[in-house]
């Protein structure tokens, strides 16, 4: 049987065994095509050695992805997004255009025949102005007007109901049978909502209604699939309802929803569900991954995708609907339990709420700990008092049961313990700058404390913006916090320092802005910019840390003759530098350089030894799924837009191994989270040190740490500002990124500090 025979059947009418024997070599075929077609497409292939990978749909967002020249393209279809979100890019040429509206007509006229009848559009005209590039929006109003007679729309150009149409269509449906189709949220809020606003309704008789997208938004408001039913009969008398489950990187091969409640796949394309775990295929019954196949695509290589939902297999040809094939359902969207990135420090979800003060900027400010507004009184650096409550919040970190089971709160606890604050303590008389106002980042739960503490050291009030992607980490370092400060003995510093909340774009940044004395700022380069173009105080010093990248230096000789209990620490202590952070800190290293510097004969084995040690430290790592698919796709990306990689080493998907063997650009171009490495071998440091630019910010280094740091800076490159030993990567330390942060943060004792201390 051809390809152009199968999809001419009847979409659900092949046995799932017959189905996938011509999907495994029409699949094959599609991907030689692609590979031929699709430089990126061909690369990604070699780079994961394997024929045919799953892209994961998020690739598509920032990646071009073409088989065909750019003059056949004909349409450029993006997905969904809310503001600020980076949309999917799916370009079509004639003939996969032509491929989806023909199974998009297939599909829906198995449930509402194959006669076209007339169609009510819940959405506004205006989402087709421009035909040659739309929104997912678009692309289902436009082929679903495939199967219509007549097309009437709900809404008006300004989205409020159009009354007058829905009466015409009203008297449509009082004639013969009639479909409707929107997007659930938009069928929810624009037709649903306003009708019961108006207190009017609508009958419409014999209507079938076909929605999708948008559950998430109504699952937010605690609207269920037999809540959104009940509504749509209450107020259109509608009772025959199919939800659809689709994408616009697969456009047309949609999955509808029978009268038993279950997702069909049709001849157009098949689904499997795979363990987020290694990516293997899971048995039906068993949650997972989403993976689509599809016969449509020819103008990109999407006819494999690794979707972001999470769904299973319910059954096989038995759907007591008579439908054949695999039916499934789906929970939804994988869980993103917590954004870890510096560039997110200044947005978010909602954060833990312990005090409230309503009327902040714009918004609402949340006090977390302290005192707001603050007394913007300067003491002297190093005061007494200060270093008491230090020495009171390290005792609490570090022998309460409650801090203890927090590794990174028990490290802050060591290091503002007595003794080590001492060891900072500098001679020279200084107070506070004034007023600092910390921008914290969230990838780091406790760095916000300790760029808080060294300003207090300094002599400053402060305030601290939490982000609102807040975490348990966070919130019980800032339980302990709350606890010390409420002391009596600790009222005026109390009074000096709030850490809060805030939405983003809240004018109170500006307001506090125009009275701090210095911003310290820490986030992405984005982030980072924007943030500093904020109007401030002429007399405010901006602290900035944006972006930086970070590696590793492992001599070979170093790792020859340790024994194996020598070197699972090591790798315990390199996993708490990656993992421990997700890998996404600046100071957290992302390439290893290995150095040749002996004749050592089995190089190769001492690296594998070193990564399967690696490998067994990484099994406790919770591998969420979301973290699975972004790892996966940032594998992909790094193949589809740099030249000079080597091969993937896998193990499962808790650790991934790029070699670097003749790739000549910025390592900064590499991302790396959750468990991705690059490797390159070096055979003197004269070849690293073209690498080490502005962007490098720490070398983890197996020995020699001084003398290394000293060969940097006599080769005068850009970058480095600290090498330390494996498992101290992430220790902070008051000389950040070559900035003395105590010293910018203070200045000289004034004539009326000096007279205060005196008396």
């Amino acid at each position: 049987m051809t390809r152009e025979e199968f999809l001419e059947l009847e979409p659900f009418s092949i046995p799932q065994d017959e189905k996938e024997a011509f999907y495994r070599e029409q699949v094959n075929e599609m991907t030689e095509y692609h590979r031929t077609a699709c430089k990126a497409y061909d690369d990604i292939c070699n780079g994961l050695n394997e024929n045919g990978p799953y892209l994961p749909v998020s690739l598509f967002k920032d990646t071009d992805l073409k088989s065909v020249p750019d003059e056949k393209i004909i349409r450029k279809i993006t997905s969904s997004g809310t503001t600020g979100q980076q949309v999917s890019k799916i370009y079509l040429d004639a003939e996969t255009s032509a491929l989806q509206q023909r199974a998009l007509c297939a599909i829906t006229g198995d449930f509402i025949g194959s006669r076209r009848i007339p169609m009510l559009i819940i959405d506004s005209p205006d989402v087709l102005r421009d035909r040659s590039k739309f929104t997912a929006r678009g692309a289902g109003i436009l082929g679903f007007s495939m199967m219509a007679s007549k097309r009437i729309y709900a809404l008006d150009e300004n989205m409020n109901l159009d009354m007058e149409s829905l009466e015409l269509f009203q008297e449509l449906a009082k004639e013969g049978p009639t479909f409707a189709f929107g997007f659930t949220y938009m069928i929810w809020q624009y037709l649903y909502e306003a009708l019961r606003e108006k207190g009017a309704s609508i009958d419409l008789p014999g209507c079938h209604l076909i929605h999708g997208g948008g559950w998430k938004k109504l699952q937010n408001r605690s609207v269920s699939d037999e809540t959104f039913r009940a509504g749509l009969k209450e107020v259109c008398g509608i009772d025959s309802v199919s939800d659809y489950y689709g994408m616009a990187e697969q456009t047309g091969s949609i999955f509808m929803q029978c009268n038993e409640g279950h997702l069909h796949a049709s001849v157009f394309s098949d689904i499997s569900i795979l363990d987020p775990e290694d990516f293997t295929e899971c048995e039906a019954g068993q949650w997972g991954l989403i993976a689509l196949d599809s016969l449509i695509p020819k103008s990109y290589p999407g006819h494999k995708l690794l979707t972001e939902d999470w769904g299973r297999i319910l059954g096989i040809d038995d759907c007591p609907c008579g439908r054949k094939g695999k039916y499934f359902e789906i929970s939804g969207r994988i869980q993103k339990a917590e954004v870890r990135g510096c560039s997110d420090t200044f947005e978010g979800a909602v954060a833990t709420k312990m005090k409230s003060t309503e009327g902040a900027g714009n918004g609402s400010l949340q006090v977390l700990a302290g005192c707001y507004p603050i007394k913007e009184t300067v003491r002297p650096s190093f005061a007494e008092n200060t270093i008491d409550f230090l020495e009171a919040l390290s005792t609490l970190y570090m022998k309460d049961p409650l801090y203890r089971q927090y590794p990174e709160i028990y490290a802050l606890g060591f290091w503002c313990r007595r003794a080590h604050i001492e060891k900072m303590r500098k001679n020279e008389d200084r107070q506070g700058r004034g007023l600092t106002l910390h921008i914290a980042p969230s990838n780091m739960p406790t760095m916000f404390a300790y760029s808080w503490i060294t300003s207090l050291l300094a002599g400053n009030p402060n305030i601290v913006r939490i982000s609102e992607r807040t975490n348990e980490i966070t919130e019980a370092a800032l339980k302990g916090i709350e606890s010390i400060l409420s002391r009596p003995g600790f009222q005026e510093i109390c009074e000096q320092n709030a850490f809060i909340t805030f939405p983003r774009g809240d004018t109170l940044l500006e307001d506090i802005s125009k009275t701090a004395k210095a911003r310290v700022i820490w986030g992405g380069d984005e982030t980072v910019s924007s943030i500093c173009s904020v109007p401030k105080a002429d007399d405010c010093i901006d602290i900035t840390f944006p972006d930086k990248y970070s590696v590793a230096l492992f001599k070979v000789s170093d790792f020859e003759t340790l024994e194996d209990r020598e070197l699972r620490h090591l790798a315990h202590l390199f996993y708490n530098d990656t993992y421990g952070a997700d890998q996404n800190a600046c100071s957290s290293p992302r390439t290893v350089f290995w150095l040749h510097d002996s004749e050592t004969a089995n190089a190769d084995a001492i690296r594998d030894k070193w990564w399967n040690a690696v490998a067994e430290e990484a099994a406790v790592y919770d591998l969420q799924p979301w973290k699975a698919t972004e790892k996966y796709r940032m594998l992909c990306r790094t193949y589809a837009v740099n030249e000079g990689l080597g091969s993937v080493r896998k193990w499962d998907n808790r650790l991934y191994i790029v070699p670097c063997g003749h790739y000549k650009g910025s390592l900064t171009n590499l991302e790396a989270r959750f468990g991705l490495f690059y490797e390159k071998k070096i055979d003197n440091l004269d070849e690293l040190m073209p690498f080490m630019e502005a962007k490098i910010q720490t070398i983890v280094s197996s020995s020699n740490q001084a003398e290394l740091y000293e060969k940097i800076r006599a080769a005068e490159c850009d970058g480095v500002d600290r090498v330390t030993a494996i498992g101290e990567a992430l220790d902070f330390n008051t000389v950040w990124d070559r900035k003395d942060l105590v010293e910018m943060l203070s200045c000289t004792f004034s004539n009326e500090m000096k007279n205060s201390e005196t008396e």
